[in-house]
């Protein structure tokens, strides 16, 4: 061993189904358990409802499921989501929104051996080419658009838990990315320079006109992996299906030894 070189034996409870495909710096920590659902009547039932909706969106986040709320595999959890609440209450936009106990909720998807991905998400570039309509030239979604588009692939990224995000203004202009760019760019080439802008997975959408109906073609890269979907969510939902693949497992926690070799200063030691 040499002598500049100082091993460390680091004693971790980790869960045995630790999955040891790579996340880098861009991964994101997601709020899995909070969540905000429409303002229930005031009864008890319909506060019951609104319990079991919105912790029906905490297992599709948890579990990586897009259906999780509604498997029968889940029901005993389902029915006493009351008992799993830590925090309710209204918001000022008449929406009610919920916290609940996620290390309770994790025990009970263990001890059914059902899978659990963590809150640490590969963070997703969106570029998504918009045609002219009406007045409106073609464009790029940035980041401060406040169309329905945008809110609806916003939505469904934050049912299934992973960090998005858009392209500002600046990025667009200073990387000379308008919708020609998108739409005729290599995804090699988009997926670089979404990684040069901090995100570890990149989604290109380009529209497709399939029966002359207006769709939304998705082409999605992760690491070495590319896949393609069609549809307006369908992306979003696709790169959630592959992520939840990746780092959603099961099993019980239990003990692993990790030793880190080839740390030759206190500087090294920090960065692990």
């Amino acid at each position: 061993m040499s002598k500049t070189a100082y091993p460390f034996i680091v004693r971790l409870v980790l869960a045995a189904w630790v999955v040891l495909a790579p996340l880098t710096a861009a991964a994101s920590r997601v709020e899995l358990y909070q969540v905000t659902v429409p303002k229930p009547e005031r009864s008890e039932a319909s506060q019951d409802s609104a319990f079991q909706s919105a912790l029906g969106i905490v297992l599709v986040r948890v579990t990586g499921r897009r259906t999780a709320g509604e498997d029968a595999v889940f029901a005993p959890l389902m029915t006493e989501a009351r008992r799993y609440v830590q925090q309710y209450r209204a918001t000022p936009d008449n929406q009610f929104w919920v916290a609940f106990d996620g290390n309770a909720i994790n025990r009970w998807l263990a001890q059914n051996g059902q899978p659990i991905w963590g809150r640490d998400r590969p963070t997703t570039l969106l570029w998504l080419a918009i045609p002219a309509a009406g007045s409106h030239g073609a464009t790029v979604a940035k980041s401060d658009d406040s169309s329905d588009l945008k809110a609806a692939i916003d939505a469904e990224a934050a049912v299934r838990g992973i960090p998005v995000r858009w392209p500002t203004a600046a990025e667009l202009q200073a990387h000379r990315i308008d919708y020609t760019a998108v739409l005729t760019s290599p995804n090699a080439t988009l997926m670089e320079l979404g990684q040069r802008l901090g995100a570890e997975a990149v989604l290109i959408g380009r529209p497709a006109m399939p029966g002359g109906a207006a769709t939304i073609r998705w082409a999605h890269q992760f690491q070495d992996r590319t896949n393609e979907f069609a549809g307006t969510i369908e992306g979003i939902d696709g790169a959630a299906d592959l992520y939840a693949g990746l780092f959603a497992a099961s099993g019980a926690p239990t003990p692993v030894d990790i030793e880190v070799a080839g740390l030759a200063d206190v500087t090294a030691y920090a960065k692990v």
